[in-house]
């Protein structure tokens, strides 16, 4: 039978299992705790003191009065019991002190409850029998699940025969086995606990298609102190995505996304500094691409050549905004890393694990990103909305089913950039100056349905050239139909433009069909969409792009010429801090070289972005720009800090009951009434290179040819303040 002496061992060994096994998933933290724990420990050990003190006072019989040793009962307290329960209570103490103090157990705790558990002895103090138990445990569990195998029905059906052959075989079995090895006969308690050790063990084999590959692959987690961080092993294990939200996840779960040096160590800084959420502060979900298809031989690098320096910026704004408004003292920004993979393959499934956590994420909590404007990215947009959790986009630009509207028409999703009819309306607009005439547009674009931002950028371009006098376009969904009728040596019929609608990552191949195609003579004129911006962030690809000839392309956010003083000062003030991990020498000062006097022309020379610097190995530069994509971030967060409140409004629907008037961002101000940003906040941005092979030029205004009347001069955006 099972005695009460059998049932504490049986607590002191789930309990210290528990232990393990939470500590290896949910990995260390808590010196604090460990010291309650010890201070725990001596006072029990301290009363149980007390209480061998007591009984040698008021003991009655002379022999224990005549006892040497009755004032020091401390020993025979603790063998005049089983160890076992000193064990089992001790073991409960940890995890429930540490669990109260964290929500979770560390590193630590494991230690000390290793250490109780080794001097406890708690399955048997023959060695050799518990580790027969052990080994046949193992044995018999592999057994079941190859018994399990051979049900092809239902899993009800495979279960029973997991629990069947779990039991019979412990039973069956292990007495002759015993008796092989020269151990003693198997009491019931030695039974009962090898065919609980079976079925666990048998159960772990059966499931192990749900766990294997996360730990693996270090995506397997359990609920962590904020009960946030949360991964998953995508369909072919070679990455993880899920969500993120401490810098110590576990031994069994990635510390941050992606494989890349520069994005890990500034995901590492941004989580490091993310502290228990309390009354006021501000949640922010950053949704994006942070890992892709590697490369065999390199990787840090992925397969089509992609990197991700928009996304590196957009974390270095996520850290800038951290310091800030932990440095004003009232309340602190808590950042979650999502990763959706390349292409935001998994962006539905990110949606579901954040509105799983709504309840750990606080009142206020927003999603910040959305990486590419695809199927995904809407479906996921909408099941966010749908369960009440706003959405800022500083990036999306989609209008695909209605045109010169967000990327998704509702309340509480805010997009910051204009819609793609406004770039498809300001390109027709400059070449219908530049060609009175009238012209022919060739827009480059491989079809692909789930891509709404370059289906409908085509259609816009299409719709946008209709009113315009003796001007045509027409759509070529492959490389091959790029001809030489676009370069400047053939005069014949009227002037072609080229026009690339497509994905930043097909950029290259397109310039190399151009030089392809027009030998020793350049391209008419090549205009490039708002994606191509990444590609001209990256400053090894303009390097190696063989391009000799002049390029404009849209560029989704401001540089630091259009900063106001303030928020120019505010932005190199967090540089400063940051500098550190952003890896600048401590003897520089960062100033962006466009607010340089010799700048006001638009002419950009040797800019060198806080990506460029880190990135850039063979060739190093001083940086001295922020880049296009970092204000965009920190004016979604400015706009998120402002924007929600602490507790939500009675008697009204909370996205539409958002609102705030005249939000001061970097060079603009936000007005969302209803739960809809009245008028988009980054304005449509052209700038050109020239030439593309040359990253050390660039404009920060359209080429003289796209150039408007209407245009403003550079010189009038930049602050008379400015340094």
């Amino acid at each position: 039978m099972l005695t009460v002496d059998f049932v504490l061992r049986a607590a002191a060994v789930v309990l210290a299992t528990l232990i393990v096994v939470r500590v290896l998933f949910t990995g260390g933290s808590g010196f604090r705790s460990i010291g309650l724990v010890l201070l725990a420990f001596v006072a029990l050990w301290g009363l149980a003191w007390f209480y061998g003190r007591l009984r040698a006072v008021f003991a009655q019989t002379e022999t224990e009065a005549e006892d040497p040793l009755a004032t020091y009962r401390l020993a025979g307290f603790v063998a005049d019991r089983p160890r076992s329960r000193l064990a089992a209570v001790l073991a409960l103490l940890i995890l429930v002190v540490h669990a109260a103090i964290t929500g979770y157990v560390s590193v630590w705790t494991i230690l000390v409850a290793v250490v109780m558990a080794t001097i406890a002895t708690l399955l048997s103090p023959n060695l050799r029998l518990t580790a027969l138990l052990g080994g046949m445990a193992v044995v018999f569990a592999a057994a079941t699940v190859f018994v399990s195998n051979f049900f092809r029905g239902s899993t009800e059906a495979r279960a029973l025969a997991i629990s069947v052959a779990a039991i019979v075989l412990p039973m069956l079995v292990s007495d002759r086995i015993g008796k092989l090895v020269r151990q003693p006969e198997l009491t019931i308690t030695h039974h009962a606990i090898l065919v609980v050790l079976t079925l666990v063990l048998g159960f772990l084999g059966w499931t192990r298609a749900d766990w294997l590959p996360g730990v693996m692959n270090r995506c397997y987690t359990l609920p962590t102190s904020t009960g946030i961080t949360v991964l998953r092993a995508t369909p072919d294990g070679d990455r993880c995505y899920g969500l993120l939200d401490t810098a110590d996840p576990g031994v069994f779960a990635t510390p941050v996304f992606g494989r890349d040096p520069v994005a890990a160590r500034l995901q590492h800084e941004i989580l490091r500094n993310n502290r228990p959420l309390r009354d006021g502060d501000l949640t922010v979900v950053w949704l994006g691409a942070l890992s892709c298809d590697a490369l065999p031989g390199d990787t840090t690098r992925c397969a089509d050549g992609r990197d991700y320096p928009s996304e590196r910026d957009q974390l270095r704004a996520l850290l800038f905004a951290q310091t800030q408004i932990s440095a004003a003292g009232d309340h602190r920004l808590h950042v979650v890393i999502a990763d959706a993979t390349q292409d935001v393959r998994h962006a539905d499934d990110i949606a579901q694990l954040i509105i799983d956590r709504r309840a750990a994420l606080g009142p206020r909590a927003v999603v910040i990103g959305g990486g590419d404007s695809r199927d995904l990215t809407q479906r996921a947009i909408n099941r966010l909305l749908d369960a009440g959790i706003p959405f800022i986009a500083p990036n999306l630009l989609a209008d695909l089913g209605a045109p010169g509207r967000p990327f998704v028409d509702r309340p509480g999703y805010l997009q910051l950039a204009p819609s793609n009819l406004d770039y498809a309306t300001d390109t027709i607009d400059r070449l219908r100056h530049r060609y009175p005439g009238g012209f022919r547009l060739d827009i480059y674009q491989q079809r692909d349905p789930t891509d709404h931002y370059t289906t409908s950028l085509v259609n816009d371009l299409l719709i946008a050239v209709k009113p315009a006098v003796g001007a045509t376009a027409r759509h070529l969904p492959s490389l091959e139909r790029v001809d030489d009728t676009a370069c400047a040596a053939n005069a014949d019929g009227p002037p072609t433009v080229l026009y690339f609608a497509d994905r930043w990552t097909r950029f290259a191949d397109f310039v190399q069909r151009i030089n392809e195609v027009c030998g020793h003579s350049r391209p008419r004129l090549v205009i490039a969409d708002v994606s191509v911006s990444r590609f001209m962030a990256d400053y090894r690809l303009r390097a190696v792009s063989n391009a000799d000839w002049p390029i404009d392309y849209y560029v989704g956010g401001p540089g630091c010429a259009d900063l106001t003083a303030a928020s120019f000062e505010t932005l190199t003030t967090q540089v400063s801090v940051s500098r550190d991990v952003l890896g600048i020498p401590s003897d520089e000062t960062f100033a962006c070289v466009d607010r340089a006097a010799g700048a006001r022309d638009g002419e950009v020379r040797n800019a060198c972005t806080l990506d460029a610097a880190a990135k850039l190995t063979s060739q190093p530069c001083r940086p001295n720009d922020l880049g296009t994509y970092l204000i965009p971030m920190w004016d979604a967060v400015l706009l998120a800090d402002d924007l929600l409140p602490d507790r939500s409004p009675r008697g009204r629907d909370y996205l539409t009951s958002l609102e705030t008037t005249r939000t001061t961002l970097t060079g603009t101000q936000a007005t969302v009434r209803e739960g809809r940003l009245v008028e988009h906040t980054i304005p449509v941005r052209m700038w050109h290179v020239d030439p593309l092979n040359d990253p050390s030029r660039l404009w920060e205004r359209p080429s003289p040819r796209l150039r408007t009347p209407a245009e403003p001069t550079p010189s009038s955006r930049v602050p008379a303040t400015g340094p």
